[in-house]
C-alpha cells in the first residue's frame, strides 16, 4: 500500500513536547535558534518566547548547561523529530517497571489531548491498552461544535478491551457527540465488510473520520502479549500465519509489513476498522505506543500513516533513532 500522503504536504503543526518550557531553552541555547523561529516553530508569540526564556533563567534551570536529565529527554524528541520527519515528539521516561508503561505513555496523551483540543475539533481515535490508560487522566471540560469519530468497530461486550469504548469515554469527557462503527472489529465475509460499509450510516462514519483534524492511535506487536491477541480479538492461531506474510504490526487491527504495507491475508479483508490510507489523510496523525518489543512495529506505523506526532518512552525513543533499522 503507498502512502496517500508525505509529511510535506501537510501543514506544519505547532510543536508539542514533554516539556515546552524546556524545549523552548534546547532550542535557543543549544541549537541556537532566533526567538522569532522558535515562535514560530512552537505557534506561540515572540514576546512568549522571552517570558520562557527569562522564566528558565530566573528557576536555574539554564545555568551554564540545561537539567541533565531533562535534556537528555529533549535530545531523544529532537532525535526523533529529525529521524522521521515529525512535526513533534514527546518522550517520557520509561519506567522501571514494565506494567506502568501504558499508564506513562497514556498519562502524556492526556497532557497532548488537554493542549491540543479545541471548540470545533474533530477527533478520530482507536482503541487499546494505551489509550484506556489516558482516560483517567483527561481533563474534564466542555467543548463545543466539536466530536470524536471510532476508528475500529466494536466488541459484543464492554469491557475496556472494546476498540469502541476509548472513542466513546473521550466523547463523554468533553460533552461532545461520538460516532462509532457499529459493526464487530471482524466479519467473517469480506463481502459482508463491503456491504457494511454500503450502509448510509456508516458511510458518515468514514466521511466525518477523513475531515477529522487530528487521528490518535496506538500500534501493536505480532506477539501473544499483544493487545488484540492476548484478548481473542484476533486469534493467537493467525500470529505465524500473519508472520509468514511478513507482517510485524498491527494499527487499527490492520496488519501490516515492515515497509507499512498491508498483508495479503483474508484477516485484513475482514476488518471493520478505517482504512489506513484514509488515516493517513487526516493533517495530524498522532502515534502513541512504547514498549521494546514494539520497536519494528512503531517503524512500521511511522511509514504507513506519516505522523506528525509520536508520543514514546525514552527507551524505545533511542532504538528508533539507531541509524540501522
Amino acid at each position: 500500500m503507498e502512502k496517500k500522503m508525505h509529511q510535506t504536504d501537510i501543514p506544519s503543526l505547532p510543536m508539542v513536547s514533554s516539556n515546552l518550557k524546556i524545549k523552548t531553552a534546547w532550542l535557543y541555547y543549544v541549537e541556537g535558534m532566533t526567538q522569532e523561529q522558535i515562535a514560530e516553530k512552537l505557534g506561540v508569540s515572540r514576546v512568549k518566547v522571552m517570558r520562557t526564556l527569562a522564566a528558565c533563567t530566573e528557576e536555574g534551570i539554564v545555568v551554564t548547561t540545561i537539567n541533565r536529565q531533562t535534556a537528555a529527554q529533549i535530545a531523544l524528541e529532537r532525535a526523533l523529530e529529525s529521524r522521521w520527519g515529525l512535526s513533534a515528539a514527546v518522550v517520557v521516561p520509561t519506567p522501571s517497571s514494565e506494567a506502568h508503561l501504558e499508564t506513562a505513555i497514556g498519562h502524556a496523551v492526556a497532557q497532548y489531548l488537554g493542549e491540543q483540543m479545541t471548540n470545533g475539533m474533530t477527533l478520530a481515535i482507536g482503541g487499546g491498552a494505551t489509550l484506556y490508560a489516558s482516560l483517567k487522566f483527561i481533563e474534564r471540560r466542555k467543548l463545543e461544535d466539536a466530536s470524536v469519530v471510532a476508528l475500529v468497530g466494536s466488541l459484543p461486550h464492554a469491557r475496556w478491551i472494546n476498540p469502541s469504548i476509548v472513542a466513546a469515554k473521550v466523547a463523554e469527557i468533553y460533552g461532545i457527540d461520538s460516532y462509532q462503527i457499529t459493526a464487530p472489529v471482524i466479519v467473517d465475509d469480506p463481502k459482508l465488510r463491503e456491504a457494511l460499509w454500503a450502509q448510509p450510516t456508516l458511510k458518515e462514519v468514514r466521511d466525518k473520520a477523513a475531515r477529522a483534524d487530528i487521528a490518535l492511535l496506538t500500534v501493536g506487536s505480532l506477539t501473544p502479549k499483544a493487545t488484540i491477541f492476548r484478548h481473542g480479538i484476533v486469534s493467537a492461531d493467525l500470529i505465524d500465519p500473519l508472520k509468514a506474510k511478513g507482517a510485524v504490526a498491527n494499527i487499527l487491527c490492520h496488519f501490516v509489513d515492515a515497509e507499512g504495507r498491508l498483508v495479503d491475508h483474508p484477516v485484513n479483508r475482514q476488518v471493520m476498522a478505517m482504512d489506513l490510507d484514509i488515516v493517513a489523510r487526516i493533517p495530524n496523525v498522532v502515534i502513541a505506543a512504547g514498549g521494546t518489543e514494539k520497536i519494528e512495529a512503531i517503524r512500521a506505523a511511522l511509514k504507513v500513516v506519516s505522523a506528525s506526532v509520536l508520543i514514546t518512552d525514552s527507551e524505545t525513543a533511542k532504538a528508533l533513532t539507531a541509524e540501522t533499522e
